[in-house]
């Protein structure tokens, strides 16, 4: 009886290690980030498909009232001649949150005081989650206005694909904006953001100031 006790301890224990190092194995060997150019890039094109299905079937249903009734929107970045022909990565796509009440935009050489949080494309952890990596952000938890203090930033100073959302919001405006690597950091690295990364912002505009004035 001691015997066939002893066999099936070791078994068992025997069972459990090989267990434990197997998913130790498949947790060494799952790399979020691998293939990262190929994945950002068919990333951004699944959201543009979908932002373009949204602002199609809106105008074929409100016709030229369709700006009312969808919230996706997509902008050619304000870096390339408006009349030139470009290809999906000379945009932006965004989703509009909430809508402000104010009715002028900011100027490419205006300043703004803006809510923000960036974050990398969506990806699996080793539990099957989808989580986004926040790699900057003015703000911690949920967005307070009450309570946060909105950033002091040139337009000019943005990137790119931030630069040409800014020049499209008004006071009061949330946005969640989608920009592809090439509007953002293209191939180099920036502080925790990989080259070749699509990049999600959430703004919220707070104010703007003209060029020449005294921003509070």
């Amino acid at each position: 009886m001691k015997k066939r006790f002893t066999f099936i301890y070791w078994t068992l224990a025997l069972l459990v290690t090989l267990g434990v190092s197997s998913c130790s194995e498949e947790n060494d060997a799952y790399d979020a980030y691998a293939n990262w150019p190929a994945r950002n890039a068919d990333y951004f094109m699944q959201v543009a498909a979908q932002a373009r299905t949204a602002i199609a079937e809106a105008k074929t249903t409100y016709g030229d009232e369709w700006e009312s009734h969808c919230e996706w929107r997509m902008y050619k970045s304000t870096n390339k001649a408006p009349m030139a022909h470009g290809g999906t990565t000379d945009s932006i796509c965004v989703k509009i949150e909430q809508r402000g009440v104010g009715e002028e935009s900011p100027k490419w050489s205006d300043t703004v005081r803006v809510h923000y949080r960036g974050t990398l494309m969506p990806v699996q952890n080793v539990y099957g989650e989808k989580e986004e990596k926040v790699f900057s952000q003015s703000y911690i938890g949920e967005l307070n206005p009450a309570v946060a203090v909105p950033v002091k930033m040139g337009v000019s100073d943005a990137v790119a694909g931030f630069a040409t959302a800014l020049q499209y919001m008004h006071v009061g405006d949330s946005w969640c904006i989608y920009m592809p690597a090439e509007l953002a950091y293209g191939a180099k690295e920036s502080g925790t953001v990989l080259p070749y990364s699509t990049l999600t912002f959430r703004v919220n505009m707070a104010a703007f100031y003209k060029a020449g004035t005294t921003v509070p």
